[in-house]
């Protein structure tokens, strides 16, 4: 029985595809040295002292400082979680579930801890967590507090999902970096997974030959 696939790219032979192939690989290293450099920029970017705030976490109240347990840096995802929601937002699920299990022992030798924070009480937190198979990840509740809307993770009371890079220094806790919307796809494997497929994301903001399959963004 054949195999029922959408538009398909032409055939050459091996040696024009080789040809196309390598003009393509020449491009990406271009993407990569470029990458390097921006990734150079953000090193060297200053930092900002950010409060040490009290979350709700699952032994009770805990401070900024205290998520990064033993290490000197901190990536802090802020989950869209509204405290009238009974669910998670579905993006910020798709995306968490991103994360490999061992996470936090991939990231330790660099000193680095992971956790999560959102508006929604703890209890609603700690649920969505359950279910979700995330009892490897911290979680707090910003409830409480202003995080939110002193760092701009909520406008209008409209929340926007992103990470924040925080420091640890004996002089307090710092922000580093910060990044929002698509600038958290960075850290995503499937997306990039997607991106290496012929008919990668199928999202109709990608420009795409005639007849590739595509369905509405965020759809």
């Amino acid at each position: 029985m054949p195999l029922s696939t959408p538009t398909t790219p032409p055939v050459v032979s091996r040696d024009e595809y080789q040809r196309r192939l390598s003009e393509q690989v020449a491009v990406e290293k271009e993407l990569t040295r470029f990458g390097d450099r921006v990734s150079t920029r953000r090193r060297q970017l200053p930092m900002t002292a950010i409060e040490n705030y009290v979350f709700a976490g699952e032994d009770g109240p805990v401070r900024l400082s205290e998520l990064f347990g033993e290490h000197s840096q901190l990536v802090l995802q802020t989950f869209m979680f509204h405290p009238d929601w009974e669910d998670g937002c579905p993006s910020c699920t798709w995306g968490t579930s991103n994360m490999p299990r061992n996470l936090n022992e991939l990231l330790a030798p660099q000193s680095i801890a992971f956790a999560i924070v959102s508006r929604a009480p703890w209890p609603k937190l700690q649920a969505w967590r359950e279910r979700q198979g995330w009892d490897h990840l911290t979680w707090v509740s910003s409830a409480e507090n202003s995080f939110n809307t002193d760092w701009g993770w909520t406008i209008d009371g409209q929340d926007e999902p992103g990470y924040s890079y925080l420091l640890r220094t004996d002089e307090g806790v710092f922000l580093t970096y910060r990044t929002d919307r698509r600038g958290t796809e960075a850290i995503m494997p499937v997306p990039a997974i997607w991106d290496r497929t012929i008919y990668g994301r199928q999202q109709d903001f990608e420009s795409s030959p005639e007849g590739w399959p595509q369905h509405p963004t965020y759809g």
